[in-house]
């Protein structure tokens, strides 16, 4: 009976680590398709500073085949999103550009163009 009193904390010990892991991994696998939007988000805006700032001002259309095929994956997963619809993608991304004041909208003979801000 001695013997089996010893390994009882080890035995509670193992439960407790092993529920940790398990909800750690459940909570990672609920916020993976958030976490991956985010990373592809950030991989737009890097890739349209870049091209704004090698080119200068930019129209939309111009800036579809920079962002057209990225693609963003977790380490050790997968799981990954890609950009399919380069204009929806743009939608979603220069607003927050402007709004975050990386960019700036310009209105260039009729045209709408965005240049970095300086």
């Amino acid at each position: 009976m001695q013997v089996i009193l010893h390994y009882i904390p080890y035995v509670l010990l193992f439960a407790l680590v092993t529920a940790v892991i398990y909800a750690w991994g459940l909570w990672r696998s609920m916020r993976q398709q958030q976490d991956l939007s985010n990373m592809l988000s950030a991989k737009g805006v890097s890739k349209i500073k870049k091209a704004l700032r090698k080119n200068g001002a930019m129209t939309r259309n111009d800036l579809e085949p920079v962002v057209s095929g990225l693609t963003a994956k977790q380490p050790f997963s997968r799981e990954q999103i890609a950009v399919t619809d380069a204009k929806k993608f743009l939608d979603s991304i220069l607003p927050y550009m402007v709004k975050q004041r990386i960019v700036k909208e310009e209105k260039l003979d009729g045209r709408t163009v965005y240049r970095l801000n300086r």
